[in-house]
């Protein structure tokens, strides 16, 4: 079984399966062309790779339109067109989407259209092989859903006077991220601070995020490390944003800070001072084809 489901900006859909709309052929579903740079030397033979990128997908669907009539044929097809037009495709950063869905799992990214639905040949009325091309932006695709792992404080201590037995609280700041894509996955990330010097720690690639200074009480940090969508700001207690870039430890660039595929242990540092902040790491794991 195979199903792809185009979802608009209007939330309005194309699912390409079972009739009518009958899914023949797609192509587009594995890994993404690479274009590699390389280097040569004057008396070198061949070359060395210095380094690669992947290219944007096309994913391009070939399909049948079956209808109960001729004109049911070419109002199908008019309200496809309609469907799939560029205006309901993208607007700023929004992006419509493709759902990919197979026998194993199902699978997104974002995709605007590039063309299609051009008529070829009509039997009786069943339009056979229709195609539509898909650019997708990201060479990969994602799962379904987001995931997120969470830090808290877990307990109020004790205060004096006291008795026993003492309820110390636990401060459970480190966690472990299951990455189960192929790729090193970027994050988002919220704190709540408490007054601290937030820090945060990938303990399986070595790499961190940190502020040079305290956060007020009351403050959330948001940091988001996609290369696409670099963001770090700073909300205070009446809502009022500010960016944060210019706070930011130059210790690694917010791009490096990522979950690499696997388990990773993520540790939360207070900067010494007794914090009972909340964190939230949120990722989506990204496959080189489907």
């Amino acid at each position: 079984m195979q199903k792809l489901t185009y979802i608009n900006l209007h939330n309005e859909q194309m699912v390409l399966s079972v009739a009518p709309f009958v899914l023949e052929k797609i192509t587009g579903l594995g890994m993404a062309d690479i274009d590699y740079e390389t280097l040569r030397g004057a008396y070198q033979q061949g070359d060395t790779a210095a380094g690669f990128r992947r290219a944007s997908r096309a994913v391009t669907a070939t399909f049948a339109l079956y209808a109960i009539s001729r004109a049911d044929l070419y109002a199908k097809r008019q309200s496809l067109l309609g469907i799939l037009s560029p205006d309901r495709a993208m607007k700023g950063s929004e992006r419509a989407r493709i759902i990919y869905e197979n026998d194993f799992g199902r699978w997104v990214t974002y995709a605007v259209p590039e063309g299609g639905l051009e008529p070829a040949k009509r039997i009786q009325d069943i339009q056979p092989g229709l195609k539509v091309t898909f650019h997708c932006e990201s060479p990969y695709w994602y799962a379904m859903a987001e995931e997120e792992v969470e830090f808290s404080y877990g307990g109020g201590g004790f205060t004096l006077p006291f008795s026993f037995p003492i309820s110390f609280g636990t401060r459970d700041y480190s966690k472990e991220a299951l990455n189960s894509g192929h790729v090193d996955a970027p994050v988002q990330i919220w704190i709540a601070c408490k007054g601290e010097i937030p820090r945060l720690v990938n303990r399986c690639t070595g790499k961190s995020l940190a502020l040079s200074s305290a956060v007020p009480d009351g403050y959330t940090l948001y940091v988001n490390t996609d290369p696409a969508r670099l963001e770090a700001t700073l909300t205070d207690s009446n809502g009022v944003v500010t960016g944060a870039f210019g706070r930011l430890s130059l210790d690694t660039p917010m791009a490096d800070f990522v979950l690499r595929p696997g388990l990773n242990t993520l540790v939360y540092e207070a900067g010494g001072a007794g914090a009972q902040s909340i964190i939230r790491v949120r990722w989506q794991a990204a496959f080189e084809g489907v």
